[in-house]
């Protein structure tokens, strides 16, 4: 797993309320197994911000899960990394509206998401 130090150091931490997660089973893993909009319903967090990182399927189908739990566009985050490819903003593919997500991100909230175009 990556972020393996990170994610216990995060655990431990009383101000963070981390949930990792897997979409199916496989041998060793004790945490949760399930897809990312079912289990935010299942925890309806309550904290002060969310922070997603995943395929962009997952975030599209999370992102109106997060604000039924209350969670306001400005505090939702999520990074668009795997847009990218030149990393330099050259070859365009990461252009989503007037933005790069290799020059303008690749972190951007729900609120700059929703002032670009439609498209991720």
């Amino acid at each position: 797993m990556l972020y393996k130090d990170e994610l216990a150091q995060w655990d431990a931490r009383s101000d963070i309320n981390l949930i990792t997660t897997i979409d199916r089973e496989v041998e060793g893993w004790t945490g949760r197994v399930g897809f990312i909009p079912t289990v935010t319903k299942e925890v309806a967090p309550k904290t002060d911000y969310a922070i997603i990182c995943g395929p962009p399927v997952m975030i599209k189908f999370t992102l109106p899960v997060l604000v039924e739990c209350g969670f306001t566009p400005d505090r939702i985050i999520m990074s668009l990394e795997n847009r990218m490819k030149c990393g330099i903003g050259m070859c365009g593919r990461c252009n989503v509206g007037s933005k790069y997500v290799c020059k303008d991100g690749p972190v951007f909230t729900k609120e700059q998401l929703d002032q670009l175009p439609n498209e991720y």
